[in-house]
């Protein structure tokens, strides 16, 4: 009975799936393929991505997660740091309101919004919820200029606007007047509650049209999926050791049942145990009478180029080289092009991505009074391509090189403070010699009038 069922139910998902092909050939979806309106059907690609999707990607997917980590490991290597002014006041002395900030911007405070972050790129968005410490319900508007305990992060998939502002005069117009959150107990129970806009920020784009950061490589890596399932199975298919008995035309079953004391309808379960038996034991031997045996083999292609294929084009999706990426393959190493590359993208994205988003959260943190008001403000960060100690100590050498070869022309080209600097040290006028004191100077004096007298 249940067997039928089974029958049944997958014919029935065979229909659903034909019906929704052939639906495809009149409303075309997502295919690029316009003579096959019905490819991506047939590839097992989803026309329309969930949050649950993108999220059982990064769950199980090992290279979906490792192309988000690599990401946020390289954008929050270190932490950033907000000055009052532009860039150039960087090297000042801390102002009052730089001061004031390290209550707030604190190593905790950082550590989740990276986290925030790292589900900003999993779900195409995330939220951050602002503990105040105003005493008040999640859905009643922030008390101005009480502090902030702390800050969590939240998952796209349970946090969604609750209701919008419908006024089109409104400068908020289209935004949620409310948010409502799906909160997971420490118990395994789960309860919904709503939260003003005041104790919510959003990084990400949570707008219908927006693109996630795995969604262009969301294809390559389900066929990762079925390169890796594919040819695991056949492994395992192979090691199993199937085995086929071909009996002889004149072998009859009567007999070879009732030498085993059932019927013949139930032999077919003593062959299965002795299968069993075989591939469980090392030494067993399987006897037969007017049969052979021999085990069912197939021969596994190599997985390795479409793997590749496959792995490129998820690399090319999030824009990670695939050196990088996967990591030592066969001997094979990232470049330090490669490396110097994912540098330089992840530069890129701390200053033209998450840098807006620190001062946007700035600018909320202005408005609720939790820190003060300023002009100018900005966000700094170290450079990740800037050269080890290594490679300054070669700049050096080779500035000493050049030096050498000039001072045949009687000229240095580069002067000891330039080097200094070269290889990561001050320079030596930054260091001026302490003054005399007084009693050291006429000591000092003496003893040159001293040595003047002693030579007369």
């Amino acid at each position: 009975m249940n067997d039928k069922l089974q029958l049944a139910v997958n014919h029935a998902l065979n229909d659903a799936r034909m019906a929704r092909a052939r639906m495809g050939m009149i409303n075309p979806g997502m295919g690029l393929d316009s003579k096959r309106n019905t490819a991506w059907c047939e590839y097992g690609f989803k026309d329309e991505l969930t949050f649950e999707d993108l999220y059982k990607l990064y769950r199980r997917g090992g290279i979906a997660f490792g192309a988000v980590n690599k990401i946020i490991s390289h954008c929050w290597k270190t932490a950033p740091e907000i000055i009052e002014g532009d860039k150039y006041d960087k090297d000042s002395n801390p102002t009052t309101w730089e001061r004031s900030l390290k209550p707030v911007f604190t190593n905790r405070f950082w550590l989740t919004f990276s986290e925030a972050d790292r589900r900003r790129l999993v779900g195409r968005w995330s939220g951050i919820l602002l503990h105040i410490r105003d005493n008040k319900a999640w859905n009643l508007p922030a008390t101005r200029g009480r502090g902030l305990a702390k800050i969590s992060a939240v998952w796209a998939g349970a946090l969604k606007p609750y209701t919008l502002d419908t006024n089109i005069n409104s400068t908020t117009y289209g935004q949620p007047t409310m948010w409502e959150y799906a909160e997971n107990l420490p118990n395994g129970a789960s309860r919904r509650v709503q939260i003003h806009p005041d104790r919510v920020f959003i990084l990400g784009d949570y707008s219908e049209d927006a693109i996630g950061f795995l969604e262009p490589s969301y294809n390559a890596f389900v066929s990762l999926e079925k390169v890796e399932g594919g040819s695991g199975e056949s492994f395992l298919k192979n090691a199993a050791r199937q085995l086929n008995v071909n009996f002889e035309k004149e072998i009859n079953f009567n007999n070879l049942a009732s030498l085993y004391g059932v019927s013949v309808s139930e032999l077919q379960e003593k062959f299965n145990e002795a299968a069993v038996e075989v591939n469980r034991g090392n030494d067993v031997l399987l006897t037969t009478q007017g049969a052979s045996v021999t085990p069912l083999v197939t021969a596994v292609a190599d997985p390795g180029p479409t793997y590749d294929v496959n792995l490129q084009t998820a690399a090319a999706g999030v824009d990670i080289p695939t050196k990088v990426l996967v990591g030592m393959q066969t001997g094979e190493r990232a470049s330090s092009e490669d490396q110097k590359y994912m540098n330089a993208r992840c530069q890129s994205r701390r200053v033209g991505e998450i840098a807006y988003d620190i001062e946007d959260f700035t600018d909320k943190l202005t408005d609720l009074q939790i820190i003060r008001p300023i002009t100018e403000k900005a966000v700094m960060w170290d450079d990740l391509n800037e050269q080890s100690a290594s490679d300054r100590l070669d700049s050096a050498v080779k500035m000493s090189q050049i030096n050498g070869t000039s001072m045949a022309t009687g000229e240095a080209v580069f002067s000891n403070e330039e080097i200094r600097v070269a290889a990561g040290y001050e320079a030596e006028s930054d260091y001026p010699l302490p003054e005399l004191e007084d009693d050291e100077e006429d000591d000092e004096e003496a003893e040159a009038s001293d040595n003047t007298e002693k030579q007369g």
